[in-house]
């Protein structure tokens, strides 16, 4: 579980925003995240690639922000894609699926993110 004010989110946009989105989001990220919602939207990008670094037992820089991709699923639900260092560090955990769920509320993105082995993304493996 992870939760990441606004203000952190809004202060580093607007201190350094082309490092801050080249070392934090995926391009498919930043597209979604921008327009009026982006601080809301990159916060809760930031607050789940935490929670899953945390599930990995890995954290930055031993893991790449951008190895691990919060999209949007079906009706908006989010959906971890993994690549690099984070998807070796998920099937060294034994891991074959992360899933999360992200919310706003008061200022905040508070993230939780559950790894599951034995899973594939269609459902329980036999």
């Amino acid at each position: 579980m992870d939760i990441v004010p606004f203000g952190r989110i809004e202060r580093s946009l607007n201190a350094h925003y082309d490092a801050f989105v080249r070392r934090v989001l995926t391009e498919k990220e930043l597209s979604y995240c921008q327009g009026k919602r982006m601080v809301e939207r990159v916060a809760g990008r930031v607050a789940a690639k935490e929670a899953v670094m945390k599930v990995l037992g890995e954290g930055w820089p031993r893991v790449p922000w951008t190895d691990i991709e919060i999209l949007s699923g079906e009706r908006g639900r989010p959906v971890v894609h993994m690549g690099g260092k984070a998807l070796q560090h998920m099937k060294g955990a034994g891991l074959s699926l992360i899933d999360v769920s992200i919310t706003h509320d008061s200022g905040l993105a508070i993230a939780i993110a559950l790894g599951l082995g034995g899973v594939s993304p269609g459902g329980p493996s036999d």
